[in-house]
């Protein structure tokens, strides 16, 4: 059986996988740490980045705060986590972060791509972007009979580009 590279989360043009940064004492401000997820994922051309986190991220080892980046109709969550609690601020490191149901799109058009009889697939959790991360996901034939077990594990991370494999367990 072949296993297809998968392409999770577009926005080739960004240029990083991790990267780090924190320039303020304390906590960092929702605003504040959008224009340097934004400086971190810089697009290509006249393409816009547009970043939007959902709060603030705490000046604390371990804390975490998810971003949105729109580069054009590709929009990648990024999750910033901080990595070092400094003088200066806290420096923190991102990853792309790709949604249980972007995985499962993904996966069921490879397996439909590989003839594979697959009607739905669930997976039960984010992947994160990082090689070698996997979650496990359960695909269903159209008729509604045995599930099969199959695994998307990370093969390669480019920026915000997520490449997955997938193996079929059990």
């Amino acid at each position: 059986m072949r296993r297809p590279l998968l392409r999770a989360a577009g926005l080739a043009p960004a240029l990083l996988l991790v990267a780090c940064g924190g320039t303020t004492t304390g906590d960092l401000s929702a605003d504040a740490l959008a224009a340097e997820v934004a400086a971190l994922y810089p697009a290509a051309g006249d393409a816009r980045v547009d970043v939007r986190c959902a709060g603030p991220l705490a000046g604390e080892l371990g804390a975490t705060q998810d971003c949105r980046v729109a580069v054009r109709r590709d929009v990648v969550t990024v999750r910033a986590t901080v990595t070092e609690e400094s003088d200066e601020g806290p420096m923190f490191e991102t990853v792309p972060v790709v949604a249980a149901g972007r995985v499962a799109r993904t996966v069921l058009r490879a397996l439909v791509a590989d003839e594979y009889v697959v009607g739905e697939v669930a997976c039960e959790a984010e992947l994160v972007g990082v090689v070698g991360e996997s979650v496990a996901c359960r695909a269903a034939p159209p008729d509604g009979g045995r599930r099969a077990g199959v695994t998307a594990t990370v093969h390669r991370v480019e920026g915000l580009d997520v490449r997955i494999r997938y193996r079929l367990v059990g």
